[in-house]
């Protein structure tokens, strides 16, 4: 009979601050290590990317600390970023965020701009001994061009991977990737990168209940927000030196009871964090109620902190943004987070009058107001309503409702000339518009999420009052002219 090491691989990824879920995760991972240890077996705890997300009050109030001090209470052994902690936070908050970390961040593709060094907070790789058994663990995240401007140099992963397989050919026996980059990439990393045995992934939520193999890699992925923990078990024969046996399974979070002393935990950073969050930051004289398929005054006074916070000419955002209504009275940071939680930012962008004006007729069409979107951070259901400040707009509404004329500033709009448009930059990246991504001179305001944006604007009365002015004039068929040429 071989002479066989087992090793089990525990991984979650993309928990995105569902904290109910984790004393759960926590007696998971507790009670799995205590049994393979007691048969002298080995472990280890990797979590692939996303576990922190803003939208909650202890992620935002903590800038993502609470997160690891629960990874460091499950045990985690080592970690990589996603983009929610990648670039949902300022670059000093990134710093800052691992400070307390009693796991190893391993992350490969991202270096400080300033430097050119890895970051003080992450390694690029990891060689994890297990007796002679010597474990390769990689890390990578998906590199979104965002990183740059918030002083963060961002490399492609796929050439970084070979190299780091070849390098550490003769170090180590089995080589691990944790892989924050997606489905589809990871499929194209184990069809061309030899080598790697397994690539634990995240980022696209894929629920893989056995795993899938390509070629001689093993890749599995667990869904989303702690629905359920991974498990790989990898048997290596000592004689051999090779895999004797590698398969994947899918543990079901709700089936395990409740860590109590995490769930303790949970409660005390809930309530430090509602204590931090709502703290009143401004008084509304009016409701600012929310509408996803009619003009708002919430969505214009959006569209105009946005054109505001951009220098813009014009100032477009989708209603969809907007989950919740702020009433009149105190108004709170909490009460901004639950309303807009997305980790999204405002960006500008220059286009003629003639993409603007396709920009606007496409968005008023009925298939894309109610267009469910997922993805590039976006937290709502449906795309809404555009909310727009800086124009005037005339448009008939019919079963496919088109424009008749549009004002800009008071003036009419030119399509030969151009403007600078400030907008949300989710439409940069899901593609919802065309138009836009055929503009100049494309800018990203970062760090501030949207929500910081509206807070610093909200104290302007005068920029609240004016959003209920309308901008958008609906008129019958029957006296609605021509549309604009």
């Amino acid at each position: 009979m071989a002479d066989t090491w087992t090793l089990h691989l525990l991984h979650t990824n993309d928990l995105h601050s569902h904290f109910e879920k984790m004393p759960q995760i926590a007696t998971c991972l507790k009670t799995s290590r205590q049994l393979w240890e007691a048969q002298q077996e080995h472990v280890l705890t990797v979590d692939i990317g996303d576990h922190m997300d803003r939208m909650d009050v202890r992620s935002e109030a903590s800038f993502g600390k609470a997160n690891v001090q629960v990874m460091n209470r499950c045990g985690y052994q080592y970690a990589t970023i996603g983009n929610n902690e990648g670039i949902t936070l300022p670059k000093e908050k990134l710093d800052e965020m691992y400070e307390q970390a009693d796991f190893t961040v391993i992350v490969g593709n991202l270096l400080d701009k300033a430097s050119s060094a890895p970051p003080q907070w992450a390694v690029p790789y990891a060689i994890h001994t297990l007796g002679e058994l010597r474990v390769a663990l990689l890390g990578m995240t998906i590199p979104f061009s965002t990183y740059q401007s918030l002083g963060w140099e961002i490399l492609d992963p796929l050439p970084l991977i070979r190299e780091q397989v070849a390098a550490l050919r003769s170090s180590a026996d089995i080589f691990i990737l944790l892989s924050h980059l997606g489905y589809q990439t990871d499929c194209r990393i184990a069809a061309e990168v030899e080598g790697l045995d397994v690539i634990l992934g995240g980022h696209t939520h894929h629920t893989l209940p056995h795993g899938e193999r390509v070629g001689n890699t093993l890749i599995a992925q667990t869904g989303r927000f702690g629905e359920h923990v991974g498990h790989i078990r990898l048997v290596w024969d000592r004689d051999g030196k090779q895999i004797a046996d590698v398969s994947a399974e899918l543990f079901d979070t709700a089936s395990y009871a409740p860590d109590e002393a995490l769930r303790d935990f949970l409660q005390k950073e809930k309530a430090a964090a509602d204590a931090s969050l709502f703290q009143p930051i401004a008084e509304l004289e009016q409701d600012l109620h929310v509408n996803w398929t009619e003009e708002t005054p919430f969505g214009s006074f959006v569209a105009a902190s946005i054109r505001r916070w951009t220098k813009a000419e014009v100032g477009i955002a989708n209603g969809g943004l907007l989950l919740s209504d702020l009433h009149q009275g105190r108004l709170t940071f909490a009460q901004l987070l639950e309303s807009v939680p997305h980790p999204i930012n405002a960006c500008a962008v220059t286009l003629t009058g003639e993409q603007l004006a396709s920009v606007l007729e496409q968005a008023i069409q009925p298939q894309i107001v109610h267009r469910e979107l997922r993805g590039c951070g976006f937290r709502g259901k449906i795309e809404g309503w555009m909310a727009v400040d800086g124009l005037r707009i005339r448009y008939e509404e019919s079963g496919q409702p088109h424009i008749l004329a549009i004002e800009v500033n008071g003036q009419p709009l030119i399509r030969e000339r151009e403007y600078r448009v400030g907008t949300v930059d989710m439409f940069m990246y899901n593609r919802l518009f065309p138009d836009l991504l055929q503009g100049r001179e494309i800018e990203f305001f970062h760090p501030e999420m949207l929500r910081e944006v509206i807070a610093s604007t909200i104290t302007d009365r005068t920029l609240v009052q004016s959003a209920f002015l309308p901008r958008w004039e609906k008129v019958s068929p029957e006296s609605s002219g021509h549309a604009i040429e």
